[in-house]
């Protein structure tokens, strides 16, 4: 049998899940904003270790080009 609510019931449930609805709204504006902090805190160590080995990289990236073109018969595959 279906339960019968009185209006003012309705209107405290309506209420009541509002504030929830908007509980969980904060809830999920401050989680996203932790989430976007740690996004920018990876993005800024992963452009400093770019900065700190580009010089590195290049100067390999270089030495095989190089023995490519010196040595092309022992590249290995």
């Amino acid at each position: 049998m279906k339960k019968i609510m009185t209006r003012s019931e309705a209107a405290r449930k309506r209420a009541w899940f509002r504030a929830l609805s908007g509980l969980m709204d904060f809830a999920v504006s401050i989680g996203s904003f932790i989430i976007i902090l740690l996004c920018i805190a990876l993005i800024s160590s992963l452009w400093g270790w770019f900065q700190g080995n580009i010089g590195e990289t290049l100067k390999s990236i270089e030495s095989v080009a190089i023995n490519a073109i010196v040595n092309p018969d022992e590249i290995i595959y």
